[in-house]
């Protein structure tokens, strides 16, 4: 929520200074992202997203995998992101008033039930314990995700490193890129160090071309066993009617709007309302959650990644189901039900 808010932030100091929301909104994002690695985007945006970058560039879609670009590496997402976020004109709609309104229906929730818990037996003492309870959660359930933030820390350090020592070896005919050196196995590159015996063209091609033969796939099992079943299949309702997708409810609330099919969200921007379809989501994905209506994915649970984002951003969400990105397509006006697993295709 911090991240994304000050990223919003961002977007509203280039809202301000009108010379440069005309230079950015008249690029592709191809050229913006350029103008930024060379330094040329006026002065209000350089400095937002040098800013930002400078917090969270560490952070990317996959981030716990080394070999994923971070935003550092390619701020496209980010900028796609900031442009999605200056369509968004609507003040009551703007995600820092969204927020605020959250906290203090949270606080008004906390103060009814403290009150409902003060008139049962023992209502004194059942009122103390609930009311600091509440204040404990709210105040550390935050901490569950530092853990991953600055794993993400430092994992972008260690990449930095790699790819500094993959640019000496591209340049000494070991590798055919610097990007290479993540197909290369650390002990490799250990006794490389020492040896210099290894062929470290051969080994980096053999395994990327092993890595591009599986992510083609289309689909990751929702469950596979140790017998080596695998279940691919999401939720299935016998009641439902041909219109309705099943799912897991995991974020209460009901929003129509348009589908927007995300399988990639470093290229992608949402417009407001949009109802955000995808396999699944890490924090690589949370700047589309601000202006996104909903949400619906193909594979996650009430624990995972998506559905507690949603649930802070108050957004209604649907998960587990099957085939969700295929089943749907972008443009389709849907009813997302958060409250009871429901997806349904209104045209």
């Amino acid at each position: 929520m911090e991240m994304d808010l000050k990223l919003w932030a961002a977007a509203q100091r280039i809202r301000a200074d009108a010379g440069a929301l005309e230079v950015i909104k008249a690029q592709p994002v191809e050229d913006l992202v350029r103008a930024y690695r060379q330094g040329q985007l006026p002065a209000s945006v350089q400095r937002a997203l040098d800013e930002f970058l400078q917090a969270y560039g560490m952070r990317g879609m996959a981030e716990i995998d080394i070999g994923r670009p971070r935003w550092r590496d390619d701020p496209t997402p980010i900028l796609q992101t900031l442009l999605g976020y200056l369509q968004l004109e609507d003040p009551l709609l703007a995600p820092d008033v969204l927020f605020q309104q959250r906290v203090e229906q949270a606080e008004r929730l906390a103060r009814e039930y403290v009150v409902r818990a003060r008139k049962m037996r023992f209502g004194w003492l059942r009122a103390r314990l609930l009311g600091s309870l509440i204040r404990w959660m709210r105040t550390l359930g935050g901490l569950r995700e530092a853990p991953l933030f600055y794993m993400a820390r430092v994992l972008g350090i260690y990449r930095a490193a790699l790819l500094d020592y993959a640019r000496e070896l591209v340049a000494q005919g070991e590798l055919e890129c610097a990007e290479d050196i993540f197909f290369v196995p650390l002990e490799t590159l250990k006794r490389f160090v020492t040896d210099k015996k290894a062929d470290l063209k051969n080994i980096a091609t053999a395994n990327r071309a092993g890595y591009e033969r599986e992510y083609v796939r289309k689909q990751m099992p929702r469950v596979l066993l140790s017998t080596g079943e695998a279940f691919y299949e999401g939720v299935s309702d016998a009641a439902a009617c041909d219109n309705d997708l099943a799912g897991d409810a995991v974020s209460p609330g009901i929003v129509e709007g348009r589908v927007h099919v995300v399988l990639d969200p470093r290229s992608t921007s949402l417009e407001p309302g949009e109802i955000l379809v995808c396999p699944s989501t890490d924090p690589g994905w949370t700047p589309l959650f601000l202006t996104a209506g909903g949400l619906v994915m193909e594979i996650g649970g009430l624990m995972t990644h998506g559905s507690i984002v949603a649930r802070e951003y108050g957004l209604p969400a649907v998960v587990g189901v099957h085939q969700a990105t295929t089943r749907l397509q972008t443009g389709q006006r849907v009813r997302v039900d958060g409250h009871r697993g429901r997806v349904t295709i209104l045209e």
